[in-house]
């Protein structure tokens, strides 16, 4: 029930309003499927155990279902779109200063295994040691308390001030410990209820599908 609530309430305006903007302002569909194996999708992805127990508990045929995808018709990209995400959307990873994120480990909209790729780019153009990434174990877009905000700023500026990451502070115990002494008020999740911090350490999985930076025309 909460994932189709998420879909209809969060993901659906995305994919459909905001999606109609980006194709107006790309010039055409920058998506394409060609060349994917859905099977092979599913089995990267973090979700393949949850979405295998689905089924069985429908009593559905995920095979079938992979079977009907890979045979289906395949949709190709506009070049011109492509070239205009390639320049302004995509990331290369050449970082110029420090740069922290932080990310909800239950993201539906953003899913934290973006943060692989982001990662993965960083480490491609040797700039890894500008990067660092904090996850937060709560559900939701975004859904950080103002108090993991807070010491996740700190953590920026004194990154800045010392040009040093300060390994310790990145720590999820430690974290939780500056963001708690901040008091009820700022451990607070949209100004509607109260949450303890919850700064955690979290690998996301590979992210589905990767691509490379100023690639060629989609197959």
């Amino acid at each position: 029930m909460a994932q189709a609530r998420w879909e209809s309430q969060v993901d659906f305006p995305f994919e459909f309003q905001y999606r109609a903007e980006l194709e107006k302002r790309a010039g055409g569909n920058p998506s394409w499927n060609t060349g994917v194996d859905y099977a092979h999708q599913l089995a990267i992805s973090s979700d393949s155990a949850e979405v295998a127990a689905l089924y069985r508990a429908a009593g559905l045929d995920l095979a079938s279902d992979i079977r009907a995808l890979n045979s289906g018709t395949r949709i190709t990209a506009d070049p011109i779109a492509v070239a205009y995400l390639d320049r302004f959307i995509s990331f290369d990873g050449n970082l110029k200063v420090p740069v922290l994120t932080m990310h909800t480990i239950g993201d539906g909209l953003v899913v934290p295994q973006q943060e692989t790729a982001y990662a993965d780019a960083a480490r491609a153009a040797g700039k890894q040691d500008l990067l660092r990434q904090l996850f937060v174990h709560r559900a939701g877009h975004c859904a950080f308390s103002s108090a993991e905000t807070i010491v996740s700023i700190q953590v920026m500026i004194a990154r800045i001030d010392t040009g040093s990451w300060g390994g310790p502070a990145l720590a999820p115990g430690s974290l939780n410990s500056a963001a708690l002494a901040l008091g009820d008020t700022y451990n607070q999740v949209g100004g509607f209820f109260k949450s303890p911090p919850a700064f955690e350490n979290f690998t996301p999985g590979p992210y589905p599908r990767p691509f490379p930076k100023r690639s060629s025309a989609p197959p």
